[in-house]
């Protein structure tokens, strides 16, 4: 009778111990949700525990190889793992490996001062952090920083106001600004009528806002305007500059409210005014509903703004921006103060979508709670 050998009995429970030591390497046996601090070697459950997956994250504006000037939008898309629960914790710009803002809750956005660097070119870079400490940073993207004087131009009309006055007034507005200082200058030259006052302002076409300078009569030039000497532009209303947002507004006695208008839209901002018509449906029961869509692109960021002016709609109760096939793309909201106004501001389109606004394919609805399908509908985009 041969003894039993204890070997095999001890190499078992060796092994045992080996691979119990590996599988605790990567998180152990427990299952279910088990974030343990994050960062390197942070565990999120499973059968094994997994590593938590990275957040992922990706620098949206500006565009790779954009020249930019002033205060630029920084824009990133971030997200953190949703099987796990994480969330993201905030997202980091960086200019040249600096940080230049934080974000904590999306849309991620911070407004950088391109003042702060020499002319030329800048890497960007955006750098999410989850709630399990777990880190990435997006694709670097480099743009050339060109500051001094921006400039833009406005042709005016009484058809950039809804309701449009009765009319045959026109003007010409043309302003320069310098991003390193917020030193603005410019001119208006008016045709058609006497003005009581010529002022810019701040708002989107199709958005009234307040009026951030008054000009001066130009002693000697009959009809026109001129912005003081030694005016300035603070560093939000110089960002509002670069995104084609402010206006300049004259009024007369006879239109106190405002005769003519015209929307500056710096390189890069296109701007287009389309009137709305009423639908078949709205032409069957009689409706003399009118409305007019202003929208502004900004080609450097991909993004549209859409404010939408309707009357005769008693009863309007939405607005809807489409893509060329008619499906929707972006819900207009409903101004509470004017039930006849929607908007929507800085929604970010695809560059098929772009396409198709500069070739006049995207069209806005008004709809009311009789008639669903639309009272109101029209084409936006240049020519319209």
């Amino acid at each position: 009778m041969h003894a039993r050998h204890p070997l095999p009995g001890k190499f078992l429970i060796a092994s045992c111990a080996i691979l119990g030591a590996l599988l605790g390497a990567c998180g152990g046996y427990g299952s279910g949700y088990n974030a343990t601090g994050g960062g390197p070697g942070a565990t999120c459950g499973g059968t094994y525990n997994v590593a938590c997956p990275p957040p992922t994250v990706a620098l949206t504006a500006p565009a790779a190889n954009a020249t930019v000037s002033g205060m630029v939008t920084l824009t990133a898309d971030a997200a953190a793992s949703t099987a796990y629960n994480l969330t993201v914790t905030n997202v980091n710009f960086e200019v040249d490996a600096t940080s230049v803002g934080t974000a904590t809750a999306s849309p991620y956005t911070v407004m950088w001062d391109s003042t702060a660097v020499a002319n030329g070119s800048h890497t960007l870079t955006a750098i999410v952090t989850d709630s399990a400490h777990g880190t990435t940073t997006s694709t670097p993207v480099t743009v050339t920083v060109q500051n001094g004087a921006a400039a833009a131009a406005a042709a005016m009309s009484p058809q950039q106001l809804f309701p449009s006055p009765a009319s045959k007034a026109s003007g010409v507005a043309h302003f320069s600004v310098r991003a390193d200082s917020g030193a603005v200058s410019g001119t208006v030259a008016l045709s058609g009528l006497s003005a009581t006052a010529v002022t810019l302002n701040e708002g989107f076409a199709g958005s009234n806002g307040e009026a951030l300078l008054s000009l001066a009569p130009r002693t000697g030039h009959a009809g026109e305007w001129q912005v003081p000497a030694n005016s300035t532009l603070s560093a939000a209303q110089l960002a509002a500059f670069g995104a084609g947002r402010l206006y300049v507004l004259a009024t007369s006695a006879a239109h106190p409210a405002g005769e003519i208008r015209g929307q500056l839209a710096p390189a890069g901002v296109h701007v287009t005014f389309s009137e709305l018509s009423p639908s078949p449906e709205a032409d069957a029961l009689g409706l003399r509903a009118a409305g007019l869509a202003a929208a502004t692109l900004d080609a450097r960021s991909g993004t549209l703004t859409v404010h939408v002016s309707s009357a005769g709609i008693e009863d309007a109760s939405a607005a809807q921006l489409s893509g060329s096939s008619g499906a929707p793309l972006r819900e207009l909201g409903r101004d509470p103060l004017d039930m006849g106004h929607f908007s929507a501001e800085s929604t970010r389109l695809s560059a098929a979508e772009v396409a198709d606004f500069e070739a006049g394919r995207l069209s806005v609805t008004v709809a009311a709670a009789r008639l669903p399908g639309g009272v109101l509908i029209g084409a936006i985009g240049p020519g319209r």
